[in-house]
């Protein structure tokens, strides 16, 4: 089976969406690079592609939580600080050989998962609530 973009990752918000679309996309990417058996340097970056994708897309997030005085705006941005700040280490074993290219696309996904049905989906309610 094909890990693919599935309307379950979908919370009802056009532009969350879009970029977890594109964010799912991106680590799809990485795992059918590595199957491929790419060069490591490609993976990297596509990893660095990652990272930087994701510190966009939660500058995004914590923008619209701003713009709605979401109440957990302190906490779900320390959260976006975590992930980043763990996938930097993923990234760095990776590249010095003590993580694989499997562990690293497991943990990705793991965060996407994780993070949106939980996290993101408070503030998506959230966000509705508001309107």
């Amino acid at each position: 089976m094909t890990l693919q973009w599935d309307d379950r990752y979908s919370l009802g918000h056009e532009k969350i969406d879009s970029e977890h679309h594109i964010f799912l996309n991106l680590i799809i990417e990485f795992d059918s690079l590595s199957k491929k058996g790419v060069p490591k340097a490609k993976l990297i970056g596509t990893l660095k592609e990652i990272e930087k994708y994701a510190a966009f897309h939660f500058i995004c997030e914590e923008n619209l939580m701003a713009d709605c005085n979401y109440p957990e705006l302190e906490q779900h941005t320390k959260l976006h600080q975590h992930l980043v700040a763990t996938l930097d280490d993923q990234i760095f074993r990776f590249i010095g050989g003590t993580s694989g290219a499997t562990e690293v696309f497991e943990f990705l996904f793991q965060w996407f998962a994780m993070h949106t049905s939980s996290e993101d989906k408070k503030l998506v309610s959230y966000i509705a609530s508001q309107t």
